[in-house]
């Protein structure tokens, strides 16, 4: 998984982002092990027992890529984008009562977009972006059927630093197969404000981002288990993407640099509002076949106060090929409407208030085909990898592919 950020670099990966972005994609759990062990549906579980002294060690390498060929996306705008990012993560039941985890990422950015900035002077290399992001956090067994867990972590990139905090806590209701949680996230933005019309900088401004979680896991027969959240978050402050512009076209004026497709007019910088409300449903289901197999369906609704509506819809497919090799099979459907005030070409004069031509902003659908492979090479050792590919209407395809190796420790 290429990891969630929440500030200019959650805008280029808005298609790995998290559950309150316009687009989400799922994660992916341990499901070889699960399935070789006794052939159960892969996925969540009820409140997991604490092994003291018991840890595993993750290293992950992702790497993700969309090209933009003429007449994709925003036809004024080169959206070429490559992102390189090994992960690595500790985790650690200390006691019975307390564990511990620790995730490091890096990212190398390499970004058309960001690159266009190396033409001013105040911008000279800023073509290469590196992501650095740091979070711990920190579980408590309250007693055999609760779990209260809190993090805290920060980034900083070419352009912005962000500080996040949460909590969230984890009960099972007695009498009941079940699972319910509840969770608050808060991350602080520190945003660098640089011109997409001439690179210059006009100060900086901030963002915060609250979204509160709700889960309900339940097992509804020995063999299926299903699950329900919603999502609704809050944010205020800056919300555009800093170096983005908007062209209103005039069919004289030549921009310095050139735009993608040669086209003429005035730049001028992106505008959004500075308020935007954010909720989002989902549900799964999954269930055995028999031993080694099992399935997966899902489905997910969105919509915000930008207007943007959006629904998917994601069969899997997960198959034990052998005690060591477990393979997942699977299909996204994606749609979404455009945000309000997005649209894909502004003449001049123009006198509205907020302008976008984010094509992630914009109406669009997407199929996303994967698979992934996991590789348990003895009881201490396991290496995972897959492939997902998106085509999207609009062109703006993607690739992302991992890898992974996962070890016990301690």
């Amino acid at each position: 998984m290429l990891l969630a950020k929440s500030g200019a670099l959650a805008c280029l990966l808005i298609a790995l982002g998290p559950l309150l972005k316009a687009q989400d994609s799922g994660s992916r759990a341990d499901l070889g092990t699960t399935l070789r062990a006794n052939g159960e549906v892969p996925g969540a579980t009820l409140l997991p027992d604490f092994e003291p002294g018991k840890g595993t060690l993750t290293f992950q390498l992702g790497f993700y890529n969309h090209s933009d060929a003429p007449g994709d996306g925003n036809p004024f705008l080169d959206e070429e984008l490559t992102v390189i990012e090994p992960v690595l993560i500790l985790d650690h039941d200390v006691s019975e009562n307390f564990g511990y985890s620790v995730e490091l990422s890096y990212d190398f950015v390499s970004s058309a977009s960001i690159g266009r900035l190396d033409a001013f002077p105040d911008q000279t290399g800023a073509s290469r972006d590196n992501y650095i992001g740091g979070d711990f956090s920190f579980r408590h067994r309250m007693d055999n059927d609760a779990q209260f867990t809190w993090h805290v972590g920060y980034s900083d990139e070419y352009d912005y630093d962000s500080l996040g905090v949460g909590a969230s806590y984890a009960w099972q209701p007695r009498g009941t197969d079940a699972t319910v949680s509840v969770g608050l996230d808060a991350y602080l933005d520190d945003i660098t404000l640089i011109s997409g019309v001439d690179g210059t900088e006009n100060g900086s401004d901030d963002r915060l981002s609250l979204t509160l979680n709700a889960n309900w896991y339940q097992i509804l027969s020995p063999k299926t288990h299903g699950e329900f959240g919603v999502s609704l978050a809050q944010q205020d402050g800056y919300l555009g993407t800093p170096y983005n512009f908007v062209v209103l076209e005039d069919g004289a004026t030549v921009p310095n640099p050139p735009l993608h497709n040669g086209g003429l007019g005035m730049l001028v910088d992106e505008t959004l509002p500075d308020s935007r409300t954010r909720l989002a449903v989902f549900g799964r289901v999954r269930s055995q076949i028999e031993t080694g197999r099992a399935w997966q369906l899902g489905s997910r609704l969105y919509a915000d106060s930008w207007d943007i509506l959006s629904a998917s819809l994601e069969p899997s497919y997960y198959h034990a090929l052998s005690d060591d090799w477990t393979l997942e099979l699977s299909y996204r459907f994606y749609a979404q409407t455009a945000a309000d005030d997005f649209e894909e070409s502004f003449t001049a004069p123009n006198t509205e208030p907020f302008r976008t031509q984010d094509s992630d902003l914009g109406s669009f659908s997407s199929h996303t085909v994967g698979f992934a492979f996991d590789w348990m090479r003895n009881t201490n050792s396991t290496i995972y990898t897959g492939i997902n590919y998106q085509l999207r209407s609009d062109g703006l395809d993607h690739f992302y592919g991992f890898i992974g190796w996962s070890k016990a420790i301690f």
